[in-house]
């Protein structure tokens, strides 16, 4: 789900990368997607396969990042097979980065490997 997630931003005009990928300060908006494992399905041969997407905003510009999220919301209701599971963590500050940062975590539900 990783790499449909990834590319779906991206074909979508989002700043896209994958965890340790970005460099530097935040000076733009961008997603970080980041694996986040899976968890079995009682009684299934199904999995619950997890992505968590990490959202940078450079600081001094908060009052923009609502609609950047809310972006981000209204690109990924349309990905079919994948659903929000979890409300945004709250708003952080990111020193190193120089960025609010807040995150998605989204679930698919998928065929265990060797199932």
């Amino acid at each position: 789900m990783f790499a449909q997630i990834y590319k779906y931003l991206k074909e979508n005009g989002f700043d896209v990368y994958s965890i340790g990928q970005h460099k530097g300060i935040c000076t733009n908006p961008y997603i970080v997607v980041k694996e986040n494992g899976e968890s079995e399905i009682a009684g299934n041969s199904l999995v619950n396969d997890y992505v968590e997407l990490l959202i940078y905003y450079p600081i001094g510009k908060y009052s923009e990042l609502s609609n950047y999220k809310k972006s981000i919301l209204g690109v990924m209701k349309y990905l079919r097979g994948v659903r929000r599971v979890i409300e945004a963590i709250p708003t952080i500050i990111d020193d190193d980065k120089k960025a609010y940062m807040t995150s998605f975590t989204y679930k698919k539900i998928k065929t265990k490997e060797g199932a």
